[in-house]
């Protein structure tokens, strides 16, 4: 590195250096411009811009080496050879003409590698022919090490600056000129670095050697026309990119005249142009149709008009074209064929230097339109005949002015005399009630804005008896003003009040126990959760007390169904009779309820609380003329010393009950974390369960279900039972829960329907089959293929399964259920809605997937002949069935009255213990050989009579 910076500094004239680099750049910048013009052309002119190109990097290359030697100072006197210094002209040249035929053509990297390469061997050729031409009094003598350094160096420079020459345009040949120029003079000066010139007195300089002013002179030649490239190659360049101009502008005005004459054409209206009084100058093809090809005169397009507008439209024309502003109206023209039609014409003024050049007119044909428009006013018409005699209230409001028309319906539904009150808007908004204003209003403001297409509310009006009623409200702005304000609003008040009434009714029935009225499990547990939220944020305590009735099962198994239900509601009415402020009580189920105390001290308290409650709860009730005794067990959780969230306090609420039940009943005892047995006893049981599904202890019982109208058999449920070698008969009410906790109900319901499936398709009648899945089955999302697979597996029809699932299984996912429900209704299995009424969103439920049924809970059908509440629920959802063309069957049927009552109400699909309870399959082909298996109790008691 030392003796390359010598050599450029002690060795080299200071003006030599920037004078070659100067001249070596121009030449490089030359060739990179000609060379983009060579790779532009073709055949013979590529050629001759590639030899150009050649000529300018081999000048080049040759004019910097050397006016680097004219600057050169070895310390001797020396010349140079002519013949071998113009060689290495040419070596130059025609090494500069190989690489820049390669690069032209090259497109991958390795292409432009090979030409760098070529490059740069064909400079260090020039170098070393040109260093021969040299003559001197000694030899020279070379580094190798140095000389190798060079070589490399200037190759690698060439290489990027080739690299970088395709990927910009004008940037790029700067960047790449410089790179080039800097490979070409560190080839140079590292190989003078490279060489010594060693003194040999015996070395005499040649009699015809070329003294330097002559390679001064040889040089500037070559620089000129070097220079005469450049100007060639900038000449080039601007003609070749004036030439690309002005063909772009030419492409781009032909196609703009294609594409405005195909867009003419396409056009649905006739397009034509013309002067003011001259020929048209131009049509379209829908012009040409109507008029006939060539040129039309000003007379004949106002003889195609209609004679009864003829006259008008001349007018109009006379007057838009002494105004020069344009003309927009509807006329009727005649076609070839001599009928006439509507049509929108629209003629605009082309103005130059002032004055009116020509027009453009179009014509869009809109007789359909004016028929359609027509037509559509007589339906509006009408329309509002048919509402006026309707039961709906009509109004149409100007908004500027506030004032309204109402119909005399309207003042009836609010029991007022027509115009009893200021017809004005402001006299419904104070009709509306204050609850409901900021909500009606905020609608109504957003329509009025234009964001919404209509106005559709169901909000409350004070009637004139200072009642208030439910009514719906529907409104649309058909007048608004340029700026878009709204003018006009027109629309109709309903009366929903009965649908509000029976919405109301169902609504509760889907949140409260339909035996005790109290809440269900779902309304519980929202309040809890509240509740829970409260504590969390602003402190306080609550406890959760879990109760289960002692002895009811007893008391229900030998007084009767009726008499258990008797017992649930006074054990209700005592629960809720002990109520404080911001406690809450429910029926979970069964004999289940919870009470949710709002506020208390601790766990002493709490269990203070549940001592009084089981006090109360274990005074005698009158059931049939006789008093009964039962007791209850109650379960205490505290929040938030025993838990924050909902789950943690039910489930120790749980383990509490347990251990009180274990300890004898008619206790209570509040959760401690030692009670685990009851948590151990149910892993046990699970444990169990586990090995019933592997060793088949499982069974299935079948319970008919039946058409009593009709007295047919419709089919049966199928229902699991688990024979416990140990435990006996383990009740569904005792493991089903507890699979459904820990996910065995997955391989159970898989298995019951397996089982089921294989029994019906066995049977001697094509009777369907319900089977239960539970919220757990529809998570897996290729549940519709197991089903399938299991129809295929057991060869029964589709259309003989039915489904039964709680709503339960479509509000823990909507999207998910949904979409499952859809694929197995594909299939045609049929889906029915269990427990309808017990859950907390059953209208939305019915209201997002069309079942093929519901099932009402046997709560509700318990009790029909003792509660007159219980048979308007009935009846509600035996109404809806109907209206949504549902099937509805009732379960837990068990009297001769219900069956009466259900009949009368339409109910055709009947289950309960009347017409047979839960039995295994062997004993089915008797029921199912029967042609009429029911006929009333008269019937059912002589048949038994005779049997007996």
């Amino acid at each position: 590195m030392y003796r390359a910076f010598m050599c450029l500094t002690a060795e080299h004239a200071a003006w030599a250096v920037p004078l070659a680099g100067l001249v070596c750049w121009l030449s490089c910048h030359t060739a990179l411009h000609l060379l983009e013009q060579a790779r532009v052309e073709r055949g013979g002119r590529a050629f001759g811009w590639l030899a150009g190109a050649a000529f300018s990097a081999g000048a080049g290359i040759w004019s910097t080496h050397f006016i680097a030697m004219l600057g050169y100072d070895p310390g001797v006197g020396v010349s140079y050879d002519p013949a071998i210094t113009l060689a290495s002209l040419a070596v130059g040249v025609a090494g500069a003409f190989a690489a820049l035929a390669v690069l032209r053509r090259a497109r991958l990297v390795r292409g432009v590698v090979a030409g760098g390469v070529l490059l740069g061997l064909g400079i260090t050729a020039m170098h070393v022919t040109g260093m021969h031409g040299v003559q001197a009094p000694g030899t020279f003598a070379w580094d190798p090490a140095l000389a190798a350094a060079a070589i490399l160096t200037g190759t690698v420079l060439v290489c990027l600056a080739l690299l970088a020459l395709p990927r910009t345009e004008r940037g790029g040949l700067i960047l790449s000129a410089t790179l080039l120029s800097a490979g070409i003079a560190a080839m140079h000066f590292l190989s003078m670095a490279a060489t010594r010139l060693v003194p040999d007195p015996r070395a005499d300089l040649a009699a015809d050697s070329l003294p330097r002013a002559a390679l001064a002179a040889g040089i500037a030649v070559v620089t000129l026309a070097v220079l005469a490239c450049a100007a060639m190659a900038l000449a080039a360049d601007r003609l070749r990119r004036l030439n690309r101009v002005l063909s772009e502008q030419t492409t781009a005005l032909a196609a703009s005249e294609e594409r405005m004459r195909a867009l003419t054409d396409a056009l649905p209206q006739m397009v034509w142009v013309a002067p003011a009084d001259g020929d048209s100058v131009y049509t379209n093809r829908r012009y040409q149709a109507l008029f006939g090809a060539g040129a039309t005169s000003r007379t004949q397009r106002f003889a195609s008009h209609h004679p009864d507008t003829r006259e008008r439209m001349e007018a109009a024309w006379r007057d838009a074209q002494a105004a020069a502003r344009p003309l927009e109206t509807e006329a009727r023209l005649r076609d070839l064929s001599g009928e006439y039609r509507w049509y929108k014409i629209v003629m605009v003024p082309v103005l130059r230097a002032g004055a009116v050049a020509e027009w453009i007119g179009t014509a869009l044909d809109i007789d359909d339109i004016v028929r359609a428009r027509e037509a559509l006013r007589t339906s509006e018409e009408r329309l509002a005949f048919a509402l006026e005699a309707g039961s709906d209230g009509l109004w149409d409001c100007d908004l500027a002015t506030g004032e309204a028309w109402t119909s005399d319906r309207w003042w009836d539904l609010l029991g007022y005399a027509p115009g009893e009150l200021a017809s004005h808007t402001l006299t419904w908004r104070a009709l509306v009630h204050p609850d409901d204003r900021g909500r009606v209003f905020a609608m109504l403001d957003e329509h009025l804005a234009g964001a919404t297409p209509v106005f559709e509310c169901e909000h409350r009006l004070r009637r004139k008896d200072g009642a208030w009623g439910w009514f719906l409200t529907r409104a649309k702005v058909v007048g608004r003003a340029p700026d878009g304000r709204a003018l006009r609003l027109v629309g109709t008040h309903v009366d929903i009040g009965v649908r509000k009434e029976a919405e109301g009714r169902i609504a509760h029935m889907a949140a409260h126990d339909a035996l005790t009225d109290l809440p269900n499990r779902t309304l519980f547990r929202e309040r809890l959760r509240r509740r829970l939220a409260e504590v969390a944020g602003e402190g306080g305590s609550c406890a959760v007390l879990c109760l289960d009735l002692d002895r009811f099962k007893e008391v229900n198994d030998a007084l009767g169904h009726l008499a258990g239900d008797a017992l649930l509601r006074a054990v209700a009415a005592r629960l809720q009779a002990g109520l404080g402020p911001g406690d809450s009580a429910a029926r979970l189920g069964g004999d289940e309820f919870a009470v949710l105390v709002g506020s208390v001290a601790g766990p002493e308290a709490a269990l203070a609380r549940a001592q009084a409650l089981i006090r109360e709860i274990g005074r005698p009730v009158q059931l049939g003329g006789q008093p009964t005794e039962i007791g209850a067990s109650i379960g205490i959780a505290v929040a938030p010393a025993h838990g924050t969230d909902e789950e943690a306090i039910f489930r120790r609420a749980d383990l509490a009950l347990y251990k009180a039940k274990a300890e004898g009943r008619n206790a209570a005892r509040a959760f401690e974390p030692a009670m685990d047995a009851a948590l151990a006893e149910r892993r046990r049981l699970e444990t169990d369960l586990r090995r019933a599904l592997a060793r088949d202890e499982l069974t299935l019982h079948y319970q008919p279900q039946v058409q009593p109208a009709r007295g047919r058999l419709a089919g049966f449920e199928a229902l699991v039972r688990w024979r416990h070698p140990s435990r006996g008969l383990v009740p569904p009410c005792a493991f089903i829960p507890l699979a459904e906790e820990t996910g065995l109900i997955v391989p159970l319901g898989e298995w019951v329907l397996r089982a089921a499936c294989r029994e019906a398709a066995g049977w001697a009648r094509p009777l369907k089959v319900a089977v239960n899945l539970s919220p757990r089955q529809f998570q897996q999302a290729d549940l519709p293929e197991r089903v399938l697979a299991i129809l295929t597996e057991t060869g029964l029809s589709p259309d003989r399964l039915e489904i039964e699932i709680t709503e339960t299984v479509i509000v823990n996912d909507m999207a998910r259920a949904l979409t499952v429900l859809r694929r197995l209704k594909a299939l045609g299995i049929q889906i029915a809605m269990d427990d309808f009424g017990t859950g907390y969103s059953s209208l939305a439920t019915l209201q997002a997937f069309p079942f093929d049924k519901i099932k009402i809970d046997r709560s509700f059908v318990s009790q029909l002949e003792e509660r007159p509440s219980a048979a308007v629920i009935v009846r509600a959802v035996l109404g809806l069935g109907r209206s949504l063309r549902i099937g509805v069957v009732a379960e837990g049927v068990e009297t001769d009255g219900q069956v009466r009552f259900l009949v009368e109400e339409g109910c055709e699909e009947m289950q309960g213990y009347l017409f047979g309870k839960p039995q295994p399959a062997d004993r089915l082909a008797g029921l199912m050989d029967e042609a009429t298996i029911w006929t009333g109790a008269t019937a059912r008691e002589e048949r038994r009579a005779a049997r007996a």
